[in-house]
């Protein structure tokens, strides 16, 4: 990447010109016309972050990724806590084929900025117009504040992490499946004891979790169930107010023994069971995630490749982290039972089944949908509409039926749901085809009332997913005492107990006698829908929540080791720090995220983390085995954009330490060892700091893997060393 030449401008006002003109050609499009134009404005000025994310942004869509790399490189050590900027990078590092680093850069755009709609696109595998040219950004006013205290804790609380839901209300408004769960069960346990129940969310910004005022959520849970817009102004304004209250907030202060219970997902959240790691070593907390499911890893095949990797890590790292979890359904108990033993076999991590077998909040029925509001007969399937869903089959049994028996004669089928991924082939089908068009509506956005008025007027329901973890859409179809014909596996046969049909999973000719039975026999339907009333019961949310608090306080009262203790390597095992590919979990997963330790680091990529020197540690479990001897400690380094030296301080937990000092040049990558003295017991802990005398006092340093054997184990440090090196050799 050669930047070309012109003559210098004469003055601040030709420079200005320049880059107007620069601005001018780049919304022409004239890439490499506005790329020259740029790059010599650059010559001049090459502190100009911006400009370098416009020079990399023309040069990109000038077909150079390789170019444009190195641009938003240079951006990056202008710009570090750039959101923006981390999404152009992951844009170049996915047309270069680099999909795991590309991954990680739009994690990190996600982490600085949790509003960034197009980071989370990609992380989600969802579907948004493309993002526009990245604009310069306005330099900082003034230096960041210092953080606010912490904010003090209620004793007693069960603490509940919304940062899940928060973070879905942002982009949607219409609550899904999970995020029903959530509003229903804190709305019901706030109702219940509001004194012993909080609110937090997680602040990636921060690292910290901050307090959620009780009103603003049960706000956001009320108007989120009154229609789907996320443009109008009532809405806009109370995500606004919740947002920047967030950010303006002071940390959470746990209260000691308290659990931090999370509802929602979290695996998409860079670091943050290192943050939970840190609160339960700072104020003795426990945590309890509720599983909702397993799905990436039991059907790895029908979602996105960089979700199925981060779910095995956070899987992986929640072995070594929970105290206890939730759980939906006996499928999704074993299915956790399962993993986990596969992660830590000699562990048994408290399981609680929460059935989510409870009534829908009935909203008022409002208008139908345009598509059946003239009264035809329909079919309701409830769901995203993504590869997972199956929806391919079921628009393949519409097909067949309408060839079969004619329009007329078989029912529309109403499909409702956000689309999600690989879900190309199903819609190719319905839009190739104007006989399924005309009988097949897909609905997004649809709010509550219009929903309830769905499952008021519908002949029956239809779900058809490869695996769930329990089924809501089957709960609510059954509480509106309507018919879910489902198949007969995973959580289905839990959520579906009391009352749905079943037909054999995968069978085309099953799905389409039973349609067609269900929809062309009154007389047979309504006969189910009777038994159905006479049988059919389900809890409030108010015995749901109850359950889960009653739940949740006793898997508080666990007392499994700490995370470090749960899982001890042998010695001679390298250690690596960066993002470990799935699609199954692993405790070398768990133990990559485990080692770090300390505020300094930033989140893992997949050669390994940044650590801040001065602030950043790594901790490793020693065996029995090493009580006595004495080890040799290895650590690969890799050097950054600056010169660096610094001391690597290792000691056994409670005795002596020993150091070296390392001098590390511009993107070198090397082992330190380091000798360490018979004694014993204790973990091993090793800090990185900057070294006496050095300028590099905030200087970071790239770590990618830690090792400790007995030092006569010369076996051990030549596999350590030859594996290292392997890695690093070209493809």
């Amino acid at each position: 990447m050669d930047m070309p030449l012109r003559d210098a401008p004469a003055d601040a006002t030709d420079l200005e010109h320049l880059r107007q003109e620069a601005d001018r050609l780049r919304d022409e499009q004239s890439w490499a016309d506005a790329a020259e134009a740029y790059g010599q404005y650059l010559r001049l000025c090459a502190e100009d972050g911006p400009i370098w994310v416009q020079y990399g942004h023309c040069l990109k869509e000038g077909g150079d990724p390789k170019g444009a790399l190195l641009c938003y490189r240079e951006a990056e050590r202008l710009l570090p806590e750039d959101s923006d900027l981390q999404l152009q990078i992951g844009h170049a590092l996915k047309l270069l084929g680099r999909d795991d680093e590309a991954f990680s850069a739009y994690a990190l755009a996600l982490t600085l900025d949790p509003g960034n709609v197009f980071a989370r696109a990609e992380l989600m595998g969802g579907e948004l117009p493309s993002d526009p040219l990245p604009k310069p950004a306005p330099k900082p006013a003034s230096p960041p504040r210092p953080a606010p205290a912490l904010t003090r804790a209620v004793d007693g609380a069960l603490v509940f992490d919304a940062s899940d839901l928060l973070d879905y209300f942002r982009h949607n408004r219409a609550p899904t499946g999970i995020q029903r769960v959530q509003l229903n069960i804190i709305r019901e346990a706030l109702a219940a004891d509001a004194e012993a129940t909080t609110l937090v969310a997680f602040d990636p910004r921060t690292g910290a979790w901050k307090a959620l005022p009780t009103a603003l959520f049960l706000d956001l849970a009320e108007l989120s169930a009154t229609g789907a817009d996320t443009r109008e102004a009532e809405w806009v304004a109370l995500v606004a107010t919740v947002t920047g209250m967030l950010r303006g907030a002071a940390p959470h202060a746990f209260a000691p023994d308290s659990a931090l219970v999370n509802l929602g997902t979290s695996w998409w959240i860079p670091d943050y069971l290192r943050r939970v790691r840190e609160a339960k070593s700072r104020f003795g907390i426990r945590y309890i995630p509720f599983v909702h499911d397993c799905i990436p890893l039991e059907v790895p095949e029908h979602c996105a490749e960089g979700l199925v990797n981060e779910f095995a890590r956070w899987f992986a790292g929640l072995c070594l982290h929970a105290d206890a979890v939730l759980v939906n359904s006996e499928s999704s108990a074993e299915d956790f039972r399962r993993w986990q033993r596969a992660v830590l076999p000699r562990l048994e991590i408290p399981c609680f089944r929460v059935p989510l077998d409870a009534a829908p909040p009935m909203a008022e029925p409002g208008a139908l949908p345009e598509p059946v509001r003239d009264g035809r007969p329909y079919v309701l399937a409830v769901g995203t509409i993504e590869s997972r869903k199956n929806h391919l089959m079921l628009f393949q049994a519409w097909l067949a039926l309408l060839r079969r028996y004619g329009p007329a004669a078989v029912p529309d089928l109403v499909c409702v749901g956000k689309r999600g991924w690989m879900a190309e082939e199903a819609l190719r089908l319905h839009a190739r085809l104007p006989l399924l068009r005309g009988k097949i509506h897909l609905l997004h956005e649809v709010p509550d009332t219009a929903l309830a008025a769905l499952y008021g007027n519908c002949l029956f329901t239809l779900n058809n997913s490869h695996y769930e973890g329990w089924g809501l859409p089957v709960t609510e179809s059954l509480a509106h005492g309507k018919l879910a014909l489902v198949p007969d596996h995973s959580g289905f046969r839990d959520s579906g107990a009391a009352g749905a049909i079943f037909f054999a999973p995968g069978s085309l000719p099953d799905l389409m006698e039973k349609i067609w039975r269900l929809a062309s026999d009154p007389r047979h339907r309504e006969a189910l829908e009777a038994r159905l009333a006479g049988r059919f019961r389900l809890r409030s949310w108010a015995e749901v929540a109850a359950q889960l608090v009653r739940d949740a306080r006793a898997g508080a009262a666990s007392r499994l080791p700490a995370p470090w203790a749960r899982a001890v390597p042998p010695l001679g095992l390298a250690q690596p720090l960066g993002l470990l590919p799935g699609p199954e979990p692993s405790l070398a997963m768990a133990l990559a995220d485990l080692l770090r330790q300390g505020a300094g680091w930033s989140a893992p990529e997949p050669w390994g983390a940044l650590a801040c020197l001065g602030a950043s540690a790594l901790r490793l479990a020693l065996p029995a085995e090493a009580a006595g001897e004495s080890l040799r400690v290895y650590v690969e380094l890799l050097g950054q954009a600056e010169p660096c030296v610094l001391t690597l301080r290792a000691l056994r937990e409670g005795g002596a330490a020993v150091a070296e000092t390392v001098t590390l040049g511009v993107a070198e990558r090397r082992f330190a060892m380091l000798v360490l003295p018979a004694a014993e017991g204790g973990d091993l802990l090793l800090s990185l700091e900057p070294a006496s005398g050095s300028e590099a006092e905030a200087g970071r340093v790239g770590v990618c893997s830690l090792m400790a054997c007995r030092a006569t184990d010369h076996a051990a440090r030549l596999d350590y060393l030859e594996s290292r090196a392997l890695i690093r050799l070209p493809g």
